[in-house]
């Protein structure tokens, strides 16, 4: 029987409100014995809003890696844009490294041929649609929506807001007419439980990155064993 696996799970960003969400997507894919330590950035930025504050996200993933990593046996990073990602990974080659949109964009892609990604605030766009092209999947997204739904970023927002699912579901839908076959939810304010809702709304998978970053960091891990 396997040992368990202790993640380290960063959060580049200062919001500890949406580290919790994605502490509770993790634990939903957990295994027995499985932990995990969350760790949130202090100063800026609260949330990554453009390419600018994405920089300096990057430079915080990094700066939490170096004194958090060794006691670790995967990294979970907590960040929509998978900010720092392959930095990290050259850092310590042996060590999962697992971005949440790329883990859910590749899990996507194994459940069907036509993607979609939902995330919040159009000014994003062009920066998902790099990072989708980064990973190499342009040609399996049919689309990006991001709408606007500012209370999903609030402090005192938990668990689903009516308001920002229903959004999510009116994004999803002009999605799928566009040929998606699944969703992938690209925002770690998006975690905590609006996969499941969505999925149930739209008729179709849709996948929480948390969810499927633990899930191929198990993947990663099993291998090596």
């Amino acid at each position: 029987m396997p040992s368990p696996t202790h993640y380290l799970l960063i959060n580049p960003n200062s919001s500890a409100h949406i580290t919790q969400r994605l502490v509770a997507s993790a634990h939903t894919a957990l295994a027995p014995g499985d932990t995990v330590q969350a760790v949130t950035a202090s100063g800026e930025p609260a949330v990554v809003r453009d390419a600018a504050s994405l920089h300096q996200a990057e430079h915080n993933a990094v700066t939490l890696f170096d004194v958090h990593a060794d006691a670790c046996d995967a990294v979970l990073l907590g960040i929509s844009l998978d900010g720092a990602a392959p930095t990290l990974r050259l850092r310590r080659p042996a060590l999962p490294v697992i971005g949440m949109t790329e883990a859910a964009l590749m899990s996507a892609c194994l459940r069907a041929e036509r993607v979609g990604v939902l995330t919040l605030g159009p000014a994003l766009v062009p920066l998902y649609a790099a990072r989708v092209a980064q990973i190499g999947l342009s040609s399996r997204v049919v689309g990006i929506e991001a709408p606007e739904a500012p209370l999903a970023f609030l402090p005192t927002t938990t668990g689903v807001h009516p308001d920002t699912l229903a959004v999510l579901c009116a994004a999803g839908k002009r999605l799928q007419t566009q040929g998606a076959q699944t969703l992938v939810l690209a925002g770690a304010v998006l975690c905590g439980g609006y996969a499941a809702e969505l999925s149930a709304r739209c008729g179709c998978p849709v996948f929480d990155g948390m969810v499927c970053a633990v899930e191929q960091a198990r993947a990663l891990l099993s291998c090596k064993r």
